[in-house]
């Protein structure tokens, strides 16, 4: 596997692993995270032979920011995994926006069984984003390949 296909698609990965470190130790997602995924936008279009037009991510970006902020607005999706999923939405693009959500709210559904029955408020919610992205590095369309 070539170094450029790497980067593209573990950068995230280890990026969300970082952030389930910070978001478990402390309950927040440091901000050069996400910012990190945004300034190394251009190298991943750059090394992406196969890349959609540049408004493609910017696009996804905004849609993830939006869906993050609807999410969020209950208080069960923090700053911090709003920022992450937008930065996400951002380097993967609009068409995987909707599939990073679906695995990523999955990948929560466990974790909010388990804080609800602590009858805890919040909880760290990187570790569902690290899942969710995990699977759709591995198989980036395992949800067309289920409808079919």
């Amino acid at each position: 596997m070539p170094i450029g296909e790497i980067f593209l698609w573990w950068l995230p990965t280890v990026v969300c692993a970082i952030a389930v470190i910070h978001d478990l130790r402390k309950r927040e997602i440091p901000d050069w995270l996400p910012v990190l995924l945004a300034i190394l936008l251009p190298v991943r279009l750059l090394l992406d032979q196969e890349a959609f037009p540049w408004w493609h991510y910017v696009v996804g970006g905004v849609v993830a920011l939006l869906i993050g902020m609807i999410v969020g607005r209950g208080d069960r999706f923090g700053g911090g995994d709003i920022k992450l999923f937008a930065a996400l939405g951002l380097w993967f693009g609009v068409y995987a926006v909707v599939p990073l959500a679906l695995w990523i709210a999955i990948a929560g559904l466990p974790l909010a069984i388990v804080a609800a029955l602590r009858t805890q408020q919040d909880f760290a919610y990187a570790p569902a984003i690290f899942i969710g992205v995990c699977v759709h590095c591995l198989s980036p369309e395992l949800i067309q390949r289920m409808m079919l």
